[in-house]
């Protein structure tokens, strides 16, 4: 876990401020832009498939000769991308009075996207004498490269913090999510190791193979938002495959690619882009423009 820290500094727990909800205009900054509850939502980053733990063995050939085995699973870099939409409802719905927040869940998105999970395994094999002399050695290398088109819809809480606020609502905010998502395995590694390696010391899974395209899941999202103005949000976050649904290897969401898993995580910066909507004539963004209007006429 230590080669993903880079991306977790934003993971704030301790949050001592927090209030409610999403409010469309607020007060003037922005000019007079009037947004929706609507937008779009990208994001684009890169993924990472971290690995079950190494197999270790001891053999003996039907020649007669002994040795030991490892098998060796290694983490690779790969990358994905997104395009959607977002909403914020306009019901309160259930409040939560310790975070000061009017509803539970803050805004809904779904998005259509690619990625690609990326690995290796390594075989190395060792003969020996009865006397335990090396004799010979062999090694080979699997390559899990699975390219997964998937549609996804996720549920977000927004805590927010700080002091500085866009419109009414504060600037800073910690998003969580939990959502589902549907991967279909567009594209994949090799099913045998290269070179015509093929001494295979443990059963092998191929899930994303054949009759096992569909992989099913649920994510959590922990990310620290930025609103930047009434339209715009900015959100780093890393997203965690919580458990596959299917196909249903126990509870864990692990690609199983020759005889290792890997655990796909990604690390995505998301923009969020509200609608805007025209500012007709004699409309105004908020109650203190129209009241200053007012005030203007009477002079």
């Amino acid at each position: 876990m230590q080669k993903f820290l880079f991306i977790l500094p934003f993971i704030l727990s301790s949050i001592v401020y927090a209030q409610g909800g999403f409010v469309k205009s607020e007060k003037k900054g922005n000019d007079y832009m009037v947004v929706s509850n609507h937008g779009i939502q990208f994001s684009l980053g890169p993924t990472y498939s971290f690995h079950t733990n190494p197999i270790l063995g001891e053999l003996t050939a039907s020649n007669g000769a002994r040795g030991n085995y490892s098998i060796t699973p290694k983490s690779q870099l790969g990358i994905y991308a997104e395009f959607g939409m977002v909403h914020f409802p306009k019901w309160k719905g259930t409040p939560i009075k310790a975070l000061k927040k009017s509803r539970i869940i803050d805004y809904f998105d779904w998005g259509l996207g690619y990625s690609l999970y990326r690995g290796t395994e390594q075989t190395d094999i060792t003969y020996k004498n009865a006397l335990g002399e090396v004799i010979s050695t062999s090694s080979g290398t699997g390559q899990l490269k699975n390219g997964y088109l998937y549609g996804r819809y996720s549920a977000h809480t927004l805590v927010y913090f700080g002091k500085k606020k866009i419109v009414k609502v504060r600037k800073h905010f910690v998003d969580n999510s939990l959502g589902i998502n549907f991967n279909y395995c567009l594209s994949t590694g090799d099913t045998s190791y290269q070179n015509g390696f093929n001494s295979y010391m443990a059963p092998h899974v191929f899930q994303g193979y054949s009759d096992q395209k569909l992989r099913v899941q649920f994510d959590y999202s922990l990310g620290v938002g930025i609103r930047l103005n009434k339209a715009w949000m900015f959100v780093p976050s890393i997203t965690l495959p919580i458990v596959v649904v299917k196909d249903w290897y126990g509870f864990n969401a692990n690609v199983h690619w020759f005889s290792s898993g890997y655990w796909p995580i990604q690390a995505q910066v998301k923009f969020i882009k509200l609608f805007e909507k025209p500012n007709k004539c004699g409309v105004y963004s908020t109650p203190e423009d129209k009241e200053m209007q007012k005030q203007y006429e009477m002079q």
